[in-house]
């Protein structure tokens, strides 16, 4: 009984000791939303679509060359990884099972990280017969 009224009081300590701390965020948080609408206002008038599309365009190749650079460490990673649950699999049968998974989806995984402009390219002219194909009838 009495452990059940000392949590009761710390949490009531507790949520009163934020109140404060509460109001001056929310006097702050006003000025901070005053000060970023008055800016998207300032930056709407010289929005340039195309320029933005160029930057994330740019933004984009530059994330997705990292990402092929990490490639060949994610296939060793994976190779190595097999090869520790082949290891386990002579004792433990589930873990061959396992381990032949691992590798099917690494190198799915690997394909589809070195050639995904390709699939994608694939895979939107397929899209673009099928439906291209039934407008026209």
């Amino acid at each position: 009984m009495i452990l059940r009224v000392r949590v009761l009081l710390m949490a009531i300590i507790l949520l009163v000791s934020h109140v404060p701390l509460n109001t001056a965020f929310a006097s702050n948080n006003a000025s901070i939303e005053a000060s970023i609408t008055q800016e998207i206002k300032d930056n709407s008038k010289t929005f340039d679509p195309e320029k933005v599309g160029n930057r994330l365009n740019e933004k984009g190749e530059e994330l997705f060359s990292a990402v092929q650079s990490g490639s060949n460490f994610y296939i060793y990673l994976a190779l190595g990884i097999f090869l520790i649950l082949l290891i386990g699999g002579l004792f433990y049968k589930k873990l061959l099972s396992v381990a032949f998974l691992l590798l099917l989806l690494s190198i799915v995984g690997y394909l589809i990280i070195n050639f995904w402009p390709q699939i994608f390219d694939g895979v939107m002219s397929i899209l673009n017969w099928l439906f291209d194909g039934r407008s026209e009838q």
